[in-house]
């Protein structure tokens, strides 16, 4: 579910929103659709930065919402602005109880758009788990359901028309990418502050339940503009087909990038329609020590394009795919559906959040019992030792449009309120499982099973609008609940603590819109389309459009945080 900072899209820019209008856009003054700067541009296009304890007079009061605790314990951290290991649970309530002792809505009708990583179930007319979602709620939610391997156009274009829905999901990666997101947020969506700072939430106690640190990471520009997803620490693991690995007696740990290399190898065999990997190459930015974005050394920050291992991980990519390694369809299209490839084992290893385990099981254990996935440990290039990047506090943020009466805007709190239901509450079953005897049954543990009408109706799409506590609540799957905190207590002692932890940044509009066409440029290295030589030439056209004006700024963040 979760894709990291920096993943890129097919979009080489975007469409300024100032204006919130694709008249306005062509106006001029903005970056348009496929430009790249060629030049110094004024201004930082409304970029700020706040400590996050400067943050907490914002957020709504929080307050825990008593419920189930956790078969496996998780790891409270200790990074200021990032989030701890959640526990883990194997067994399922015996008794569900309602999270709410009223409906949540008051009979309005909304649209909602949203990101989903695999098959579209039917819309709201043929979908009796939306309909019995929606009744539950007291409302009707009418999904807009978009790929989310393509999600930032769609975003942009709809954001860029003025055609925003009632209710708006955007994750986090995605706004990166969004040159003058900054502004636009003012113009496109509600002020949520006035409903949800400190008190004012008590009415939505499920939201009151979610952490302080996601809810600094909603803030734009000092107000409170949108419901936060929280997340695990970590943007993304190395997964790979564990029960085709057995079966082939393939190694599940390799110690190196040579060792991965060499397993790709072994594992690709295009007459049999296998190919080892998708594109890793965002975690292969963590095998070769690549900063997550900057590095502060010797008083001087150094963007990640700029290191050496960087460039070292661009001739491994490009090594993988000269040898066809990858799967052609990843290598012929930015949108390839790679939980496909996996799932259907033309792939045995992808980059994937770690909520996307939890998605290929849903969508596959039920017709293929043997199915299991897990990820392979955290390892380095050179064999020292690791490194692991974190999430923020939040990943994914709901927004409402602006405009919205205010009565309007309180019933939509109320849904999300709703989604926001916790694990071991009768709303959380609801919203995952379906109705029990039509979309699931109960194994012999109590566990809920989604039948065949479950998994072709039941999809995140309610989940994707609350965000809630972060568990490994996969309960279904035991073996994959232990495999996953295993993973996960593994790895969190390698995160790489950076410079900025704890300050939320909004960044400069121009240093957003740079990262796309750039990142297009090393992936042409990548693919053999530009030779490695031209690593510095593309360096010096980012800092020449952008990347300079970015360093200054980062470094008056840092001073101005007592941290240079």
């Amino acid at each position: 579910m979760n894709r990291p900072p920096g993943a890129t899209t097919t979009r080489r820019g975007f469409l300024g929103l100032v204006g919130l209008s694709a008249a306005m856009a062509a106006g001029g003054g903005l970056l348009g659709a496929c430009s790249t700067p060629s030049g110094p541009r004024p201004g930082s296009g409304g970029a700020t930065a706040a400590a996050a304890e400067k943050l907490t007079s914002l957020a709504p009061a929080y307050t825990p919402f008593p419920g189930v605790r956790p078969d496996i314990p998780g790891i409270v951290s200790d990074l200021p602005g990032i989030p701890g290991v959640g526990g883990g649970f194997t067994t399922y309530p015996t008794s569900p109880v309602p999270a709410l002792t009223r409906k949540a809505g008051r009979g309005g009708s909304y649209k909602a758009m949203t990101p989903l990583w695999g098959p579209v179930p039917p819309g709201l007319a043929d979908n009796s788990y939306f309909q019995a979602a929606n009744a539950d709620i007291g409302a009707t939610v009418e999904f807009q359901i978009t790929d989310g391997t393509v999600y930032v156009d769609k975003a942009i274009a709809r954001l860029a028309s003025g055609d925003i829905p009632d209710i708006m999901v955007i994750p986090s990666w995605e706004i990166e990418k969004m040159a003058d997101f900054n502004q636009a947020v003012d113009k496109a969506f509600e002020d949520l502050t006035p409903y949800l700072q400190g008190d004012k939430v008590t009415p939505y106690p499920l939201l009151a339940n979610l952490p302080t640190a996601a809810w600094e990471w909603s803030v734009w520009n000092g107000r409170l503009m949108a419901v936060p997803f929280p997340t695990e620490p970590f943007p993304f693991a190395l997964l790979y087909r564990k029960d085709l690995f057995e079966r082939n007696g393939w190694n599940t740990a390799p110690k190196n990038a040579d060792e991965l290399y060499r397993l790709g190898k072994e594992i690709t065999d295009p007459k049999g329609k296998r190919w080892a990997f998708g594109d890793i190459h965002e975690m292969v930015w963590t095998i070769f020590r690549i900063p997550q974005e900057w590095r502060y050394e010797g008083g001087r920050l150094v963007h990640k394009y700029e290191t050496p291992e960087y460039e070292q991980m661009l001739e491994f990519m490009r090594r993988l795919f000269a040898e066809e390694l990858i799967h052609p369809s990843v290598v012929s299209s930015k949108g390839a559906n790679e939980k496909d490839l996996i799932g259907g084992g033309q792939i045995t290893v992808y980059r994937d959040g770690l909520g996307g385990w939890k998605e290929l099981l849903q969508q596959h254990r039920g017709k293929n019992p043997d199915f299991a996935l897990d990820a392979f440990p955290v390892f380095a290039h050179d064999g020292g030792k690791p490194l692991m990047y974190h999430n923020n506090a939040a990943g994914i943020f709901t927004f409402v449009k602006k405009g919205t009466p205010k009565e309007k805007v309180e019933e939509i709190l109320s849904i999300l309120n709703w989604c926001a239901a916790p694990y071991g509450t009768k709303e959380y079953e609801l919203s995952n499982f379906g109705v029990e005897g039509k979309h699931f049954t109960r194994d012999d543990k109590n566990v809920p099973q989604l039948n065949d009408l479950g998994r072709k109706e039941v999809a995140p799409t309610y989940l994707f609008l609350g965000g809630r506590p972060i568990f490994v609540d996969w309960v279904a799957y035991p073996d994959a609940v232990k495999a996953n905190m295993e993973w996960q207590q593994a790895t969190f002692p390698h995160v790489e603590k950076t410079p900025f932890d704890g300050i939320r940044i909004q960044r400069p509009s121009r240093f957003s819109g740079l990262q796309v066409p750039t990142e297009d440029k090393f992936t042409d290295i990548m693919r053999g389309r530009r030779p490695v030589s031209d690593v510095k030439q593309i360096v010096a056209e980012w800092r020449r459009d952008g990347g300079d004006e970015a360093r200054d700024f980062y470094m008056k963040i840092l001073r101005d945080n007592g941290r240079a």
